[in-house]
């Protein structure tokens, strides 16, 4: 390479030159008045992390797996060589711990640092500009996403230790071949790596165990959680004579309690399940179910309920949620009905409570309900980052409901009525049309979602 004239600057050195004017040129800069004078300071304590556990490297890679997906591996690789050079790390070790995170070779990492120190800066950078183009692997399989969550929670809750994130790579690969249909050739890798399922396990809120790095979900062992767990069984342990209960085995009968007061128990309880044709809609039921003979759902009989309506005329009124004839149970479809949200709940319970009055089998019967411990139930709002991107892709509702500028109420569909879409969910980009948002020719999903925050149609 030529130099260049005295007292000119390389096209590279302008070009980090100007990057610096860029970067700096709006950020405000403090004189010593502006400080306090006070020194900071940060009290690391090395019991906290030992870095020479080899344990660690697992999640060292687990971060790196994040990183890859925001920045290229060429960047973060180049990166890190030059920095782990510059402390004199050995080339041998260096290399062998690029590779064992799943970033480039030392060999390959030291060819791009040469480009990138003594070549051309936009040769270094060109095969990388304009980042990820592709929608993540769940934005195109929503569906995988949700049978993987509940295998995860599922083996998460075995008391066996045998569960990895190999399990959950190689569960996502069967259901993959599965939904689109293509057979896997033997020489095939997985369609998802085990590091990426490591990562999904850490989003998902699985922690890895620090001798095993099996993965478990902390809040279900915690130990207020053991301890009221134990309070709850034992409760029904130690009283298990008042309770109506049943037999085993294939034709079990009703066991009629032995001590006073008799208790009968009800469960709340939220179900969700699609119907129809083609994609469907999803529907969500609230009912309750009862451990007495007369179950298995609570419900008045004609007379009853007639008594009933006499007391509480309000239980005869029809409002937004769809309740069964004499019943406390009720059904909505969800994105276009009302919603499960806490004040729809404590509606319900009400309803249960006017009724249970009248019920004549639970006479001199002490009632005990079960619910669970959800802060919210199915909220009304929803968020932007519950949608993908393109077409086909997850969306949490069929419909948007939005007041406008004018304070006129619009309702935008989130799937397609008809055409060769039809049924299939609109995605982000195509809302943005519905919407009248334009987006410019190539952008992310995370610019689209930043975008539709000020939208009124997701301020909710």
């Amino acid at each position: 390479f030529g130099m260049p004239p005295k007292g000119s600057k390389s096209k590279r050195r302008s070009q980090l030159q100007d990057a610096r004017n860029r970067r700096w040129s709006n950020t405000k800069t403090s004189d010593e008045s502006d400080s306090s004078g006070d020194e900071y300071g940060m009290d690391i304590d090395d019991k906290e992390l030992n870095f020479s556990e080899k344990l660690l490297l697992t999640d060292i890679g687990d971060l790196a797996e994040m990183c890859k997906s925001k920045c290229g591996t060429k960047y973060l690789s180049t990166l890190l060589y030059m920095t782990l050079r510059f402390f004199n790390i050995k080339w041998e070790h260096v290399d062998e711990y690029l590779k064992s995170i799943g970033f480039m070779t030392a060999q390959t990492s030291h060819k791009w640092a040469v480009m990138f120190i003594k070549g051309d800066y936009e040769e270094f950078s060109s095969d990388s500009r304009g980042g990820k183009h592709t929608d993540s692997f769940y934005d195109t399989f929503p569906e995988i996403e949700a049978d993987a969550r509940s295998f995860v929670v599922q083996a998460c809750s075995q008391k066996s230790g045998d569960f990895k994130a190999m399990d959950l790579a190689q569960f996502i690969d069967t259901k993959y071949y599965e939904v689109t249909g293509i057979e896997k050739q033997s020489d095939d890798d997985l369609i998802r790596s085990e590091r990426s399922c490591r990562v999904d396990l850490r989003r998902w809120g699985a922690k890895f165990d620090a001798n095993s790095q099996r993965p478990y979900f902390e809040g279900h062992e915690r130990d207020d959680v053991v301890k009221h767990r134990h309070e709850f069984i034992n409760h029904f342990l130690t009283h298990k004579d008042f309770y109506y209960t049943i037999t085993d085995g294939e034709t079990p009968m009703w066991i009629l309690p032995t001590q006073n007061p008799h208790r009968i128990l009800i469960f709340h309880d939220e179900s969700t399940f699609r119907s129809g044709e083609g994609r469907g809609r999803s529907h969500m039921v609230s009912d309750f179910l009862v451990q007495h003979p007369s179950g298995p759902l609570f419900g008045l009989s004609e007379n009853e309920w007639k008594q009933a309506v006499r007391k509480y005329q309000s239980l005869s009124v029809d409002g937004d949620v769809n309740y069964l004839d004499r019943t406390a149970t009720a059904s909505i479809n969800i994105g276009t009905d009302a919603y499960f949200d806490n004040d729809t709940i404590l509606g319900q319970f009400e309803r249960l409570f006017q009724m249970l009055e009248f019920k004549q089998e639970y006479k001199d019967n002490q009632i005990e309900i079960i619910v669970d411990n959800a802060r919210t139930h199915t909220a009304k709002s929803y968020s932007l980052q519950d949608f993908g991107k393109n077409v086909g892709t997850r969306c949490p509702v069929e419909q948007i409901e939005y007041i406008d500028e004018n304070g006129a109420t619009k309702v935008v569909d989130c799937y397609f009525k008809g055409g060769e879409n039809k049924d299939k969910s609109k995605g982000l980009v195509e809302l943005c049309k519905d919407l009248g948002v334009q987006l410019p020719a190539k952008i992310k999903l995370d610019e689209i979602r930043e975008i539709l925050s000020a939208h009124r149609a997701f301020r909710n």
